[in-house]
């Protein structure tokens, strides 16, 4: 179970870029959709907690997700998988900065990464107002 949890935070640490929010739908995805841990309802309040704690959202979730399926062993598992790769990747561009910092295919890169961050973000947003929105006229019902 801990290597499962740290390989999920490892691959939602990976293969999201553009910070918390544009980590929304994978962790959603993996957490909710893939590996059952919480359910729609759950995910959503997990994610108003993990706003409303000092930090950042991805290791806010990552430790409620760690503590919840394996206490305080599952809570490393994660934040470890969660900022491993950042650390990783902050270290190599660090390390390549000078050389890189003026080459026209990164800053292309970069100004192309942007776009769908926002597009990410966005779907984000739209999902959880529609889920708030069902549930309000569930409640109404």
């Amino acid at each position: 179970m801990l290597f499962q949890l740290f390989w999920t935070y490892l691959k939602i640490g990976t293969f999201t870029i553009g910070g918390g929010y544009a980590m929304l739908p994978l962790i959603e995805q993996e957490v909710v959709d893939k590996h059952h841990w919480l359910d729609d309802k759950e995910f959503m309040n997990m994610i108003a907690l993990a706003q409303a704690a000092p930090g950042l959202i991805a290791v806010n979730s990552a430790i409620f997700i760690g503590h919840r399926l394996a206490g305080w062993k599952g809570t490393v598992a994660c934040v470890l998988g969660a900022v491993l790769p950042s650390i990783i990747i902050i270290l190599l561009i660090a390390m390549f900065f000078k050389e890189i910092k003026d080459n026209p295919t990164v800053e292309a890169v970069f100004k192309g990464v942007r776009p769908a961050v926002v597009a990410l973000i966005a779907a984000t947003v739209v999902r959880m107002v529609n889920r708030l929105i069902g549930e309000s006229r569930d409640r109404k019902k």
